[in-house]
């Protein structure tokens, strides 16, 4: 037996005693189990994210068509609710709007959040979020006690977007 021959026959052979399996043909099907996965993942991720990029107390905005472009400054946030309660970011405050003692305890919170701002630019600033549902005489009080007695430089109000159809 020229050539080798007989070697091949004891490489081919393991120690079980059985021969080597064919290999099968390469298989063109696309695997779609990481591709699965990862979306899953940035599924979980965006669910969780998402609720904590929201600041502040949500409320149902009144609805303008035009908005300011300027990018957030990440000052403090005071919402009042559909009924009638002010929000520092998402603490409950108490009923708006003509207690002293509330409006003495929002400018303290607005105060410590100037404070410990991490954006210098929104030292100074105020963003109020009404509910569209709240009559203006009833929040002029709370409009006026936050550009007065919390030395505020400007206060922007937040309104929704309204969707052209």
């Amino acid at each position: 037996m020229a050539g080798g021959g007989g070697r091949h026959n004891l490489r081919t052979r393991r120690l079980s005693g059985h021969s080597r399996q064919k290999i099968e043909e390469i298989r063109a099907d696309v695997n779609i189990t990481p591709l699965v996965d990862v979306v899953l993942v940035l599924l979980i991720i965006f669910m969780v994210v998402i609720p904590l990029m929201a600041r502040g107390r949500e409320v149902p905005l009144p609805r303008t068509s035009h908005h300011s472009e300027r990018p957030d400054a990440l000052q403090p946030v005071l919402a009042v609710d559909p009924y009638g309660d002010v929000w520092f970011d998402t603490e409950k405050v108490g009923p708006c709007c003509e207690d002293k003692a509330i409006i003495e305890r929002l400018g303290t919170l607005v105060q410590r959040a100037w404070d410990t701002a991490k954006n210098k630019d929104g030292v100074g600033k105020v963003y109020l979020k009404i509910a569209g549902e709240i009559p203006y005489g009833k929040v002029y009080p709370l409009i006026i006690a936050v550009n007065q007695d919390m030395n505020v430089d400007s206060i922007d109000l937040a309104t929704a977007e309204l969707k052209e159809e």
